[in-house]
């Protein structure tokens, strides 16, 4: 009969019964075969378990649908609106901070990286698409990577608030 695996309390990974480190952190494992206690269990409760492509996928969509919105059709719309230069990255920023809170509001489990990552796959048109526009305000190539460093910041504080919600809500 085979050894159950052992599943790390620090990283949620499976590992042989036999390994004595944990091979996706590194934790060692006769410490991870004890019980959490209350306060260890309390302090876990925000940990990602796992890592899903498809929500990096879903993710990406979702921002490239509001920052189409935000920066391509409503200047078509509003003439006086112009989201060039740092308007145009804080603007960015808050597309990726609410796009990171409705995934991490509708996705199941614990999610709040996947949203991060997604918005550092959308830096990259986005501030292309900045640039592009830019005819006043151009900013440095400094600016344009501490901007989108940021957003990818804010938004991964979207995904955890999306999950915080998606507690509170009981999903």
């Amino acid at each position: 009969m085979a050894e159950k695996e052992i599943i790390c309390t620090i990283c949620g990974a499976s590992n042989d019964p036999k390994a004595v480190r944990c091979t996706a952190c590194g934790a060692k494992i006769d410490i991870l075969e004890r019980e959490l206690t209350a306060e260890e269990a309390h302090a876990r409760r925000y940990q990602q378990e796992s890592f899903e492509w498809k929500w990096v996928a879903i993710s990406f969509a979702v921002y490239g649908v509001l920052q189409a919105i935000a920066l391509v059709l409503l200047p078509m719309v509003i003439s006086s609106y112009d989201p060039q230069g740092l308007p145009g990255l804080l603007i960015s920023a808050g597309v990726w901070f609410v796009g990171g809170a409705l995934v991490g509001f509708i996705s199941p489990g614990k999610t709040f990286l996947e949203p991060a990552v997604g918005a550092l796959l959308a830096v990259v048109p986005t501030l292309l698409w900045l640039n592009h526009i830019a005819d006043v305000y151009q900013l440095s190539l400094m600016a344009n990577v501490v901007g989108g460093l940021l957003g990818v910041m804010v938004t991964l504080l979207g995904g955890f608030l999306g999950e915080k919600l998606q507690m509170a809500a009981g999903r």
